[in-house]
């Protein structure tokens, strides 16, 4: 497999961004951040998942991809939570504060200026200081001039009054990049503060709508379950009255009393089961526990769907999982790190300066005349740090391969969740329809001994079993209905959102090399 289909195969925007990648590598250019590289465990993905369907047709909208479970109680469920989850609320605090941190590191990129304005007053004895070199007094009357040819009387004091107003500045020269280098990290931490919170919402909505599958089905076993004690207890009178008549057995009896008995025993556990699936429902709404009757009917019937997912996904769809984007975003931003730690092995260079107007009296501060200015250029290089500043260097250095290494780890987990969830949904299609051939058959016994009792050939007792055999067969088409959902969302949630039935885009257009991301290994330490 080529450089360049490996690259396509593991996924635009983040991976197509890799077309990118040649842009980055000449963005770099200019710093001493290093190229940008894939792992070789990354650049290794195939280019697309096995083919376990013919493609479909059509695909739900990525953003609204839930709306693919056609259900409007669903949809309203998931909606709320959007908009009042605590989860998500909190993740959105945490992004604005990454904004602001961006800022923060951006700001060295831009001169600082500052306002200055004060007034001094300094008195001070003659015979001090620089006073005291030029002959000044001791501290009498006065003194002789220190100058021959010279006479005048040295004061005893000096007494000094400046007022200023004045408008500073402080700029430091980015000659290798160093600034840019931490605003371009600071960026990437951003994407994948950005990028962690779209996990969250991701989370959210699977959550909810996982949550929702457990309360249909809880509330679905609870009524079969409800209904099996009713038909058990009218088995087990009627047993009881076959027994007295003699026409059956203690063993009978006490087996069909057992049974009830259990059956019975189940429904305070299934009442629990259905309060706490609601309970966690309405959580994730952002509501207490029991106030979500307005978003959920009496009678919830999701629809089943069984339609295959289409075959071939292109592996490139990782790339909507924000996992892996974040992950990327921070190889990104470990990379820049490393650029700015080499920068500072390098001089600084900065320019300082200050205009304004000095004058002895307040009022003379307006003319023009009593301008002044101040530039300093300075230049200061690293000698002797205690290896301090090569030691940041190998730290950044170590940090962007533990960022490599935490990336590669992301995409090979998430293409397994795909590649495990795209079978688990094939074999819960699989198991769906051999669990609906036996509610089909359990539900031809009924009809079966219905019709027998009605004409007289069968009796009472053997409908009533045939009842309960029906409830049984219904249950596990419950259970195995909720496993359908799960599989499907599994799949959604491993891809990020939703799939596409395109097929993979043509990208020969895009050159690797060892200095952009072809290569597939750990950068080099130049």
């Amino acid at each position: 497999m080529s450089a360049a289909t490996a690259v396509a195969g593991v996924g635009a925007r983040g991976f197509r961004r890799a077309g990118g990648f040649l842009l980055l590598a000449a963005v770099g250019a200019c710093s001493f951040a290093p190229g940008p590289r894939l792992p070789a465990a990354v650049a290794e993905l195939p280019a697309a998942y096995e083919a376990a369907a013919p493609p479909a047709e059509a695909a739900p909208e990525p953003r609204d991809w839930w709306r693919a479970f056609d259900d409007a109680t669903l949809d309203r469920l998931i909606e709320t939570a959007l908009v009042a989850n605590l989860d998500l609320h909190e993740a959105v605090a945490r992004l604005e504060e990454l904004r602001h941190r961006y800022r923060i590191a951006r700001a060295p990129l831009f001169p600082a200026l500052t306002l200055d304005a004060n007034g001094n007053r300094s008195s001070t004895p003659a015979n001090t200081g620089l006073g005291s070199q030029f002959g000044g007094d001791d501290g009498g009357d006065g003194g002789d001039s220190p100058f021959p040819g010279f006479s005048f009387d040295f004061p005893d004091r000096f007494e000094f009054t400046t007022y200023s107003a004045s408008l500073g500045f402080a700029y430091e020269l980015d000659f290798w990049g160093r600034l840019r280098n931490e605003s371009g990290a600071a960026v990437r931490d951003f994407l994948a503060s950005r990028a962690d919170a779209e996990t969250v919402r991701l989370t959210v909505i699977a959550s909810t709508i996982s949550t929702y599958l457990e309360v249909v089905s809880a509330r679905a076993q609870l009524a079969i379950a409800e209904d099996n004690v009713d038909l058990l207890r009218e088995r087990a009178e009627l047993t009881r009255e076959r027994y007295q008549a003699g026409v059956t057995n203690t063993f009978e009896l006490y087996a069909i009393r057992q049974q009830y008995r259990t059956a019975e025993s189940n429904l305070p556990g299934l009442r629990t089961a259905v309060d706490d699936a609601e309970g966690r429902l309405a959580l994730l709404v952002g509501r207490y526990a029991g106030m979500i009757e307005d978003l959920l009917p009496p009678t919830l019937e999701p629809a089943v769907d069984t339609t295959p997912i289409p075959g071939g996904l292109p592996v490139s769809l990782l790339e909507d999982r924000p996992d892996v984007m974040a992950a990327f975003e921070r190889v990104e931003a470990a990379r820049r790190r490393v650029g700015a730690r080499r920068a500072e092995l390098l001089p600084t260079i900065s320019l300082n300066g200050a205009a304004g107007r000095q004058a002895g009296e307040l009022g003379d501060l307006r003319f023009v005349d009593q301008w002044f200015t101040n530039l300093i250029g300075g230049l200061v290089a690293p000698i002797f740090q205690g290896g301090r500043l090569r030691a940041n260097v190998g730290a950044a250095w170590a940090q962007y391969d533990q960022a490599l290494i935490a990336y590669a780890r992301t995409v090979l987990g998430a293409y397994r969740e795909v590649r495990t969830s795209l079978r688990q949904f094939e074999n819960e299609r699989e198991r769906y329809a051999q669990v609906m051939e036996q509610v089909a058959d359990a539900r031809a016994s009924l009809e079966n001994q219905l019709e027998r009792y009605q004409s007289g050939v069968g009796d009472y007792v053997e409908y009533l079993d045939a009842r309960v055999n029906l409830n049984g067969a219904e249950n596990t088409r419950v259970l195995a209905e909720r496993g359908i959902g799960e599989a499907r969302l599994a799949v959604h949630r491993a891809l990020g959102g939703a799939w596409v039935a395109e097929d993979v885009e043509d990208v020969e257009d895009v050159e690797t090399n060892e200095d952009t991301g072809g290569a597939a290994s750990l950068p080099d330490r130049r």
